[in-house]
């Protein structure tokens, strides 16, 4: 759960009695050299990058978006207050970044920069599903009311009702059904969307198609690694690992941070990227670590198949993670890892993504524009505040809940079942 000062499905924590943690302890830094040390200043220069990001934006709207890697680097290159050391690290500590906006930061927004200095996140044990079956439960007094196993493949609509809704699907044994209804809330992850894999009759509105299509979506993956011995830190939450900075500048002076760019003597590994894992022994016990990743890195490591070739991959940073770097690694129990890159009924990624030249605003302002409409659209992309994540897409659920009551003339409570408890 994040954002979790403004997080309603928090209130579940408790009433539900899950188990949680907070990862807000001291995470440990680390480049290709070893564990960073007290003095290591480019992470405050990236976050002084990202408040200035935000306040050149605000102070000139109508300048043009750029990608954050070049804006960085503009940034450490005029600033006169930082040593080099720092110009040279700072884009590299920016990368942190990918691993909260799911894509790289060639490709992602600065004009729509996400950054995370006051963000608390809060696991839970055994994950959202407590949450998913008590949200499901008031459903399934009645059988037949939630249809798994359907893959919605055409919604036929009208606007104003005059004619009923159809939902047509393809089911598991190649077979067709179909749904009639008043309307539809349509919740397909914006991927979905943008990759056309659910067509509607007739075509969705030009606004609407416009906004999708001004909104990207991004690849975040993990990857678990649980091992026979807990062999990195047990007091860290997170391992947060740098690439290193291109050993020479270009002709302008300026810092390379492509995601291939390290001085790295074996190039093709993950310590040519900017990685953030989580140590979930502190957190559960597990002597498990799961590695985040952005894309375009996600897209290759879901797409392997082979353990022994994902381990190789991964190996030089369990390295460098060692508490005693004199001792051999710990045999390998087992590997996991998220397949939403190959997955079309996740979109083909993880969640939306701020790109270079994205303006998410004309997605919500369609919808906005449409909320009378008997076809409504839910989910993380649906929201300025908190997309990308589980309250920010259940907000939406309950929005469009409410457009349609209104839409029918039924008297609304004000309050939801989170609000309530």
């Amino acid at each position: 759960m994040h954002e979790t000062s403004q997080n309603s499905l928090v209130k579940l924590i408790s009433s539900l009695g899950l188990v949680y943690y907070y990862d807000d302890g001291m995470g440990a830094f680390y480049t290709e050299h070893g564990r960073a040390g007290p003095q290591f200043k480019a992470k405050k220069v990236a976050d002084e990058f990202a408040d200035y990001c935000e306040w050149y934006y605000d102070t000139h709207p109508e300048a043009p978006d750029r990608d954050v890697a070049s804006f960085v680097n503009e940034f450490v290159r005029n600033h006169q207050l930082i040593t080099s050391d720092e110009r040279a690290w700072a884009p590299q500590a920016v990368k942190e970044v990918e691993l909260w906006i799911g894509t790289s930061v060639e490709q992602a927004s600065a004009k729509h920069l996400s950054y995370f200095i006051t963000e608390r996140n809060l696991y839970m044990k055994g994950g959202y599903d407590s949450i998913v079956k008590w949200t499901a439960k008031p459903l399934q007094s009645e059988p037949d009311i939630i249809r798994l196993n359907h893959v919605v493949e055409n919604i036929v609509w009208s606007e104003d009702g005059s004619s009923p809704s159809l939902v047509k699907c393809r089911l598991e044994d190649g077979t067709a059904s179909s749904f009639s209804a008043d309307a539809v809330i349509c919740t397909t992850p914006l991927g979905s969307l943008r990759h056309e894999l659910v067509s509607f009759d007739p075509p969705l509105p030009s606004d609407i198609q416009v906004g999708v299509s001004r909104f990207s979506y991004g690849a975040l993956g993990k990857v678990f690694f649980e091992f026979e011995e807990v062999f990195w830190s047990k007091d860290n939450d997170q391992l947060i690992y740098y690439p290193s900075p291109p050993e020479l500048e270009d002709g302008d002076g300026v810092y390379s941070s492509s995601a291939g760019s390290s001085s790295s003597s074996t190039q093709d590994n993950i310590l040519n990227y900017a990685t953030v894992t989580i140590n979930l022994w502190i957190m559960t016990g597990s002597k498990e670590l799961c590695v985040q990743i952005a894309e375009p890195l996600t897209q290759r490591i879901e797409a392997m198949t082979s353990k022994k070739e994902i381990y190789k991959f991964f190996e030089p940073l369990f390295r460098l993670f060692r508490t005693e770097p004199y001792k051999a690694l710990p045999a390998l129990v087992n590997i996991e890892k998220t397949n939403w890159t190959q997955d079309p009924l996740a979109g083909f990624g993880s969640y939306s993504a701020d790109k270079v030249g994205d303006e998410p605003q004309l997605l919500l302002d369609a919808l906005d524009a449409h909320k009378d409409s008997r076809l409504q659209f839910a989910g993380e992309h649906c929201t300025e505040v908190a997309n990308g994540c589980v309250h920010g897409a259940f907000a939406t659920g309950e929005k469009a809940a409410r457009n349609l009551l209104t839409t029918f003339a039924i008297e609304q409570d004000d309050g939801d079942e989170v609000s309530i408890i």
